[in-house]
């Protein structure tokens, strides 16, 4: 009996050591938004306006993101810690379109197992995850245009990524096969501030075994809310919700909450945020740490009504173009200040008389 179990547990050795060894998979859950008009780990859905773009840098650390489970419960730590960086570049067409290139590096990571074949086997050190191709389209919503920065109000859009599988696969940087990801963005924004939800679902054409846990199929999902920072200007903080399930297994469950905080200065913008693992499925690390700074040109009219923010006494509101008091940048939907409103005053620019308008039509009756 002691022989037939020694030979047994010598199989599960070996089988698990080639399923370490093969490391045809990316562990990478975290994807930064492109822009600052985005939330922290998913996308919002409008897009840049036309020919404008955006250029940036997200690093994050992530603890223990990796571990194997063996079949007979017990488990290996592979990797302890996972400095990434994610270099990108974002350039808008056509105010509801945009699209993105996406280079990923492992800067440093450190780990090992031991491989009874081999000896000690080490995932120290650098590697190229696999380079992304991105592509937005805004269907619902105001379109951007050219001299605004975003528009506000609610709207949906629709993001496709390609990734290039061309990164390392000793590092557990690249799966080495065709995958891509379909999200649905929806959103509402407001004067910066905002909320938005995903839903996304990320395919790939040959599930991998690691251990006792496949990873396949994975539905994606996100909340997030981005309220303002009062008293400073541009600065607004960050609460987002981020999670995945499989349908082959529940190696990809993961559940990631995340705090943090995003600032722009003219032409500059720089994210800070913590968060941690909730459900820790593969590759969900147990604590991350995230910093991001992005360059996009700012324009001269937020709110795109025609009047240079540098003489524009609301420069996040546009004006209302009738005739009166138009060059202030501010909407007067009351020009006459009769309390009845433009839209409805048949007498606009002349206040009627108290008492005598009692059909409220805005004009003093006769």
């Amino acid at each position: 009996m002691t022989r037939w179990t020694a030979l047994f547990a010598s199989l599960v050795v070996l089988t698990v050591s080639a399923e370490v060894s093969a490391q045809e998979i990316n562990i990478e859950r975290f994807r930064p938004s492109l822009d600052r008009f985005g939330f922290l780990g998913f996308n919002g859905s409008a897009t840049l306006g036309h020919a404008r773009y955006n250029l940036g840098l997200s690093t994050w650390y992530s603890n223990r993101p990796l571990r194997i489970r063996y079949a007979d419960g017990t488990g290996d730590q592979l990797i302890d810690n996972r400095l990434t960086g994610d270099l990108y570049f974002e350039a808008g067409l056509f105010g509801r379109w945009s699209l993105a290139l996406e280079v990923p590096l492992v800067l440093y990571q450190n780990g090992e197992t031991v491989d009874p074949t081999n000896g000690p086997r080490s995932f120290t050190g650098f590697a190229v995850e696999d380079p992304r191709f991105t592509t937005k389209v805004r269907f619902f919503g105001e379109k951007t245009e050219q001299t605004q920065n975003r528009p506000d109000g609610p709207g949906m859009g629709l993001l496709l990524t390609f990734p290039v599988p061309i990164g390392s696969t000793s590092f557990y940087a690249s799966e080495g096969q065709f995958s891509f990801d379909a999200q649905l963005l929806a959103d509402f924004h407001l004067l910066g501030a905002g909320a938005g939800m995903m839903l996304g679902w990320r395919y790939r054409v040959n599930p991998r075994s690691f251990g006792v846990d496949t990873l396949g199929q994975e539905f994606q999902y996100g909340f997030s809310l981005k309220p303002p920072i009062p008293p400073a200007r541009d600065l607004f903080g960050l609460l987002e919700l981020r999670g995945t399930t499989s349908f082959r297994g529940k190696s990809t469950n993961t559940l990631e909450g995340d705090v943090g905080v995003r600032w722009t200065k003219n032409h500059v913008t720089m994210t800070a945020a913590i968060g941690m693992g909730f459900v820790r499925g593969l590759g969900q690390p147990r604590f991350r740490a995230i910093f991001g700074v992005s360059w996009s040109p700012q324009t001269d009219d937020l709110d795109a009504d025609g009047i240079p923010d540098s003489r524009d006494e609301c420069p996040r509101l546009p004006e209302d173009i009738d005739g009166f008091e138009d060059a202030d940048g501010c909407m007067d939907p009351d020009n006459d200040n009769d309390f009845i409103p433009d839209a409805d005053d048949k007498c606009p620019n002349e206040e009627a008389i108290e008492g005598r308008d009692l059909d409220e039509d805005g004009c003093t009756d006769p």
